[in-house]
Parts: structure tokens; C-alpha cells; sequence
């Protein structure tokens, strides 16, 4: 009896924690913090890149997938159709990049280029949904939900 009691409540905790981790933006908030984690993860994107880091650069390009994902819900949410294929769009890029710094011998030069499309859903997108702050940091424009 104490063993599947120990095992239902291991396995609760597993749940409970699963549920924590896929829990997708819901509110600007929420939204603003993936945006954030997407800035600060594609620095390393670059860096990686840049000093032939490869490893390093992968683990980052993991974050900003993981990041945009949980911002697509915000447009699925909102019901922002447009948004929700700029945000496949760079999902798809993001994912064409983790696979050529997966490859054996990564070509920096696909490297660099693959991150230039990323950039360029990223720029696409800020350009009909973003506006960009004194600071230089990025909200979501007024009226757009």
C-alpha cells in the first residue's frame, strides 16, 4: 500500500510539473516574457555561431523555438491568423537552423544565412505587431488585440 502511494504521488508530481512546462503565452504578459527569452536566446544564436561554437549555438536556437512556440499561442488566442503563420514561419526557419548546426561539419556560412531568414520573419512580424519602446525593447502595438 506505502509503495503505490509513493508511485501515485511521484507520478502527480510528474504531472503536475509537465503541466507547468507546457503551459503556452496566454496574455500580453506572458507574450512580452517569450519575447524576451527569444532576444536574450538568439544573442547566443549568433555568438555561437560567430565563434564556431556550434554546440553552444544549438542550445540557444533551442530556447528561441521554445520561446516562439509558446508566443504562437498568444496569436492562436487572439485569434490572429496572420500572426500565427509569421510565427510557423520562423518556427520552420528556426528548425532548418538547428539542422545545420546539427550536421557532422556545420558550414558557418549557411549557419549565418539561416539565421539572417530567422531574423527576417522576426523583423517581419515587429513590423505589423510590435512597436519599439525608448528603451529599444519591443510591446505589442496598442489596438492590435
Amino acid at each position: 500500500m506505502r509503495r503505490l502511494l509513493t508511485y501515485t504521488t511521484a507520478l502527480i508530481v510528474a504531472l503536475a510539473g509537465t503541466v507547468a512546462v507546457a503551459q503556452k503565452a496566454t496574455t500580453p504578459g506572458e507574450f512580452e516574457a517569450a519575447m524576451k527569452r527569444v532576444s536574450a536566446a538568439n544573442a547566443g544564436v549568433g555568438k555561437g555561431i560567430k565563434s564556431e561554437a556550434y554546440a553552444d549555438a544549438k542550445t540557444s536556437v533551442a530556447a528561441v523555438k521554445a520561446a516562439l512556440m509558446d508566443a504562437e499561442n498568444f496569436w492562436v488566442v487572439n485569434k490572429k491568423d496572420d500572426a500565427v503563420k509569421m510565427s510557423k514561419d520562423a518556427i520552420a526557419k528556426v528548425t532548418a537552423l538547428e539542422t545545420i548546426l546539427s550536421a557532422p561539419t556545420v558550414n558557418q556560412e549557411a549557419a549565418f544565412a539561416a539565421a539572417k531568414e530567422v531574423g527576417g520573419t522576426c523583423t517581419a512580424c515587429h513590423k505589423e505587431y510590435r512597436v519599439q519602446n525608448e528603451d529599444k525593447t519591443y510591446s505589442i502595438k496598442p489596438g492590435v488585440i
